[in-house]
């Protein structure tokens, strides 16, 4: 089987407009055939953004060259740069018709060395991911957990009980990006991949077809409401559907102690069944206990589990 045409592509040469399209009708196309998505959000507003810095792409073509129609793209990867001293973090897709050629070690060894390389497969897909990461020498180094609950249904959540000092909002567009991005990298100063996140990275996806200032919920000080104490952004993709998800939880540190991450989720979930929704899943770190702790009190179970692999 002749090796693939590889194609690097970052910041100082960026990703063309057709092939950004390639590649994200390529994870389509393997999302159709696995039953799940096999790019984060991250990875895929990369991919439209086409030229941020820290990220490098990499495009495997078949014999035909990178300027043939959809079909000769046979696997896309992408490397990000990791904050905070992190080792950079990837992800891949192998087009379905294109699996058990080589193209996945091809597009692995395209990568930086010290890449971590996430897998979001299920069931058979996520078995192969698993046997693939082994045959390459990699180990899981993590492990996210989705977790879900039914919003008709199960166990009662309860009320959101906020210090008398504080009060709920939504978030208002022109008013709150500076402040909620400060609160968000105090918030995840031990989460790299979510503290590091810019006003840019928040208006990009403000700029998504979910967006939603009313399901952006601040607790802010009563005496200062500029002042944000703690946030739970939810989020409904697509639109119309009918499942919502809590997105990011956030308490700033000097708030922290007194209760705001379990009431500020429970607004959230208010937010959401008040939408008429069937179900809320979230996306949890297994080493970030307390969360899990918290999620597990209020109903959550797990549903899944995503895991990245390291050398």
């Amino acid at each position: 089987m002749p090796c693939p045409n590889i194609v690097r592509r970052d910041a100082t040469s960026p990703l063309t407009a057709a092939e950004a399209e390639a590649v994200l009708a390529l994870a389509a196309r393997s999302e159709e055939a696995d039953g799940g998505a096999p790019l984060s959000e991250q990875f895929r507003l990369s991919v439209r953004a086409r030229d941020v810095d820290g990220v490098v792409h990499v495009l495997a073509f078949d014999e035909k060259g990178p300027y043939a129609a959809g079909p000769a793209l046979l696997g896309y990867a992408q490397s990000r740069a990791g904050a905070g001293g992190e080792p950079p973090s990837g992800e891949l897709v192998v087009a379905p018709d294109a699996r058990r050629r080589g193209v996945g070690r091809a597009l692995v060894e395209a990568l930086p060395e010290q890449v971590r390389l996430w897998s979001h497969a299920r069931g058979a897909a996520g078995e192969g991911a698993a046997r693939f990461a082994e045959a390459l020498g990699l180990r899981p180094v993590r492990s996210l957990h989705v977790m879900g609950r039914s919003l008709r249904s199960g166990p009662e959540w309860g009320p959101a009980i906020l210090p008398a000092d504080l009060v709920a909002r939504h978030f208002e567009v022109g008013r709150d990006e500076d402040a909620w991005v400060q609160v968000n990298a105090a918030a995840f100063a031990h989460h790299p991949e979510q503290g590091s996140l810019r006003r840019a990275d928040l208006e990009q996806r403000m700029a998504e077809p979910w967006w939603d200032p009313d399901g952006f919920i601040l607790v802010v000080e009563a005496a200062d409401p500029a002042r944000i104490a703690a946030f739970h952004w939810t989020k409904v993709d697509p639109p119309e559907g009918d499942v919502g998800e809590v997105y990011v939880v956030g308490v700033a540190p000097a708030q922290q102690g007194r209760g705001l991450g379990t009431a500020v989720t429970v607004l959230g979930l208010d937010h959401l069944a008040r939408r008429g929704l069937r179900e809320v899943v979230l996306y949890v770190d297994e080493e970030n206990t307390a969360a899990v702790h918290t999620y597990s009190r209020l109903g959550f179970e797990d549903v899944e589990v995503h895991r990245q692999y390291a050398r």
